[in-house]
């Protein structure tokens, strides 16, 4: 577990650093940029997005971990939630730049993004760097294609 050493505006916050995040750039241009009627378009938005998937599948997250988060007195691991459109989500940087520009001086963990995918219920999405300007729902379906094979 680390502390951040200091923390960042939101705007301020260096973007892309990482090869996750230099995939998560293009996939947010590249799908923002495609209007409904350009097939050619639509597709090298679809492609930037999987681009995008198999960079993070390959990365590692950093986790925020509040009091009462971390490994529990039983050997399990009690991980903080977000709640989006009724579902849970796990909150996770692709980052320590977006990590700190919103958790502060929150403890954290980095995790293999395969690993955690890999322990995380059926049910539960990543909310992949939320509040911040590049911030994207992976939803359940999608966390299962980050597990380990």
């Amino acid at each position: 577990m680390t502390t951040p050493t200091g923390s960042a505006e939101g705007d301020s916050v260096p973007f892309p650093v990482n090869p996750v995040e230099n995939a998560l750039a293009e996939a947010i241009e590249r799908t923002a940029a495609a209007p409904e009627s350009a097939d050619d378009t639509q597709s090298e938005g679809a492609e930037s997005v999987s681009r995008f998937i198999g960079a993070l599948r390959e990365g590692s997250l950093w986790v925020p971990l509040p009091e009462g988060s971390g490994v529990q007195d039983d050997g399990s691991i009690a991980l903080p939630t977000l709640d989006l459109k009724g579902s849970p989500f796990v909150p996770v940087f692709t980052s320590e730049e977006q990590l700190s520009a919103r958790s502060g001086e929150l403890p954290y963990t980095i995790i293999p993004t395969q690993d955690l995918a890999d322990v995380l219920p059926g049910n539960v999405g990543l909310a992949v760097n939320p509040g911040n300007k590049a911030s994207v729902p992976i939803y359940p379906e999608t966390v299962a294609t980050l597990a380990a094979e």
